[in-house]
């Protein structure tokens, strides 16, 4: 499992392909209109429409296939904000559980007052590694300090008392290797040097 990334959360993909669903019409809409365009202002203006709409179609393509967590190289791989993931080593993580807590989804003015709230995913670290205790992440995406990681369910795939299950199997797993691979070092490191025999 450590030779390549094998991908544990998933990013919201549901959102992402309303979002492609709705600017894939947009944007064929906006290269005719720039193709027929007749003035210089229109033919600008839909340009300018034209060049936005393929930013944010290339966007949510990117983001589709950037998931939440990885695991590599006996490393837990954090996408929570832009750039590199955040390589967390797999023997700091202790355990995933269930949270709850702002969506941080805008809100329309005049419309809902009260703070919308969604699930969470909380990762736990090893309280001596303290290292890990805080990271700066994208607050939209989720939350790093105190030795916690939260991955707010509103941009990750829904979250499931079955996904749960599947993210700490997977980590007992990652732990299983780590401590057969710490093994069987040990004992490649013991093994005494062979007694030549005699002539």
């Amino acid at each position: 499992m450590s030779g390549t990334r094998v991908t544990w959360l998933h990013t919201n993909r549901r959102v992402l392909w309303l979002g492609i669903i709705a600017i894939v019409p947009a944007l064929g809409a906006s290269v005719i209109g720039f193709s027929l365009a007749s003035t210089s202002l229109t033919r600008w203006a839909t340009g300018v429409l034209t060049i936005a709409l393929a930013y944010a179609l290339g966007l949510c393509l990117y983001l589709m296939f950037r998931p939440r967590l990885q695991y590599a190289n006996e490393r837990l791989l954090v996408n929570l904000r832009p750039g590199p993931p955040i390589q967390v080593p797999i023997d700091v993580v202790e355990c995933f559980f269930l949270g709850q807590g702002p969506s941080l989804l805008p809100q329309l003015i005049g419309f809902r007052k009260d703070v919308e709230e969604t699930s969470m995913i909380v990762i736990r670290l090893a309280e001596s590694a303290e290292q890990w205790k805080h990271f700066d992440v994208k607050p939209a995406l989720g939350l790093w300090c105190d030795g916690y990681i939260t991955i707010r369910g509103t941009w990750c795939e829904p979250i499931t008392s079955d996904l749960l299950k599947r993210l700490n199997d997977c980590l007992i797993t990652a732990h299983r290797e780590l401590r057969a691979q710490a093994k069987a070092r040990v004992e490649a490191e013991t093994v005494p040097p062979r007694v030549q025999e005699a002539e």
